[in-house]
């Protein structure tokens, strides 16, 4: 990685940092209120189904301790993973594979920043780095895309299944799992091959912010937008 960019990594992750650490918060006090939830739960499952309270203590109780520690030991295990170092090892994986020229440009680029803290499907925050010619996007690991390689950009809300039963018939019914800003690249654009070809978000509305975000900092970009 050249010097250049070290330092751009640098800064980078100094403005991402407090983001980090938000975003950490946040989860955690999340899983606090599952854990007393799953306690409260199930002495109140207990009550609910009328046994007395001796039952309730002696087994209704411990199982809800029980599950608490399970989440516990979850955020015990993501919290090892979820760190500033292991996000700049994925920022400098994906920077180190680009060619010395590529890595100079992009070192120069006045990126635009949005982050999105998907506190209940993600690790770690995501940022999407927006400039003329690179953009970036960080969800766990980082993804490069380079704008002269694109031919077109569209979007597609994904679905996934969901089963269940209805008076003893089973029904599949899609339903909504984000939306993706898809990316076409242009055939004879053999850079391209094996790159990102899409950016994953959780939302419409993250949807929308990434694509203000890519209007006011690229606007090479403004000619690639196709019908949905």
């Amino acid at each position: 990685m050249s010097e250049a960019l070290r330092e751009w990594l640098d800064r980078e992750l100094r403005d991402f940092e407090p983001v980090w650490k938000s975003f950490r918060s946040k989860q955690q006090r999340m899983y606090y209120i599952w854990m007393a939830v799953a306690v409260a739960g199930m002495v109140a499952l207990g009550f609910g189904v009328g046994y007395d309270w001796t039952y309730v203590v002696r087994v209704h109780l411990p199982i809800g301790v029980g599950i608490a520690v399970f989440i516990w030991l979850c955020v015990l295990l993501t919290s090892r993973a979820s760190t500033m170092k292991n996000v700049r090892k994925g920022f400098e994986k994906a920077l180190s594979a680009l060619s010395s020229s590529e890595q100079e440009v992009l070192a120069r680029q006045d990126f635009g920043r949005v982050d999105f803290l998907n506190t209940f499907e993600d690790s770690f925050p995501a940022r999407l780095l927006v400039g003329p010619d690179y953009w970036l996007y960080f969800r766990g690991v980082c993804q490069i895309y380079r704008v002269a390689d694109m031919e077109k950009l569209q979007v597609r809300e994904e679905k996934t299944q969901l089963h269940y039963k209805v008076g003893g018939a089973r029904v599949r019914q899609k339903i909504g799992a984000g939306v993706s800003l898809v990316i076409g690249y242009r055939e004879d654009a053999g850079a391209a091959k094996g790159r990102p070809d899409r950016i994953y978000l959780a939302s419409w509305a993250q949807f929308q912010a990434a694509k203000d975000l890519i209007a006011r900092h690229c606007p090479k970009a403004k000619a690639l937008w196709m019908e949905k």
